[in-house]
């Protein structure tokens, strides 16, 4: 009698656990469904045209910082005219795109090397002109008339937006085309490449004219 009493209370436990699990089931969201939405960010033409934007103003109040930069001097011996990179300012140029929190950390180590690979060509070419190899332009905007094109950010216009494995591209018309590729890092749209849209070259011969 006992021992079908004991048989009984914990068949009575175990449905009871049994609804209780259920209960959690249909009323608690999965993870999957309580984070949709609100771990990536939404991503569309609208969006990204808004980052673009916010990129932009970031530009414009820092640009001026960026340029005062002395990113290249000469070897420190007297009268050579040799001109060497000076690293502790492209640190300190690359702090202050780290600091933006618009930028992925693959765009600056790409801008880090791209100083290290211009060190090495003025070393090799024992450069002594007026403008170093490879710091003929901005940076970021890769254009020397920076001042330019910020005038015509209001203007911008954009196309050929596309959306990519981990996040979009689109491009971008200012005085001139770029393609901006942002990736999404969490929460965030962060731009990981900025390149300069070439047209395509026409291929009408002299003789078709």
């Amino acid at each position: 009698m006992k021992r079908n009493l004991c048989h009984l209370l914990w068949a009575a436990l175990i449905i009871s656990i049994s609804g209780l699990t259920s209960c959690r089931q249909q009323d608690t969201p999965s993870a999957k469904a309580y984070f949709k939405g609100t771990v990536s960010p939404a991503l569309n033409q609208q969006v990204l045209e808004e980052r673009v934007h916010d990129f932009f103003d970031w530009y414009t109040d820092h640009v001026d910082s960026l340029v005062n930069i002395q990113l290249v001097d000469n070897s420190g011996v007297e009268d050579t005219g040799l001109y060497r990179v000076n690293f502790d300012s492209t640190n300190a140029y690359l702090r202050i795109l780290s600091a933006a929190g618009i930028f992925t950390h693959g765009y600056i180590e790409d801008k880090d090397a791209y100083f290290h690979l211009c060190d090495a060509k003025i070393r090799q070419d024992s450069m002594r002109t007026e403008t170093p190899y490879g710091f003929d332009a901005d940076f970021i905007l890769l254009s020397q008339e920076y001042e330019e094109d910020i005038s015509n950010f209001s203007e911008a216009i954009f196309s050929n937006y596309a959306e990519t494995e981990n996040g979009a591209s689109i491009d971008v018309t200012i005085v001139y085309t770029l393609r901006i590729d942002f990736v999404i890092q969490g929460d965030r749209l962060l731009i990981d490449k900025i390149d300069v849209v070439t047209p395509e070259e026409d291929t009408v011969t002299a003789g078709e004219l």
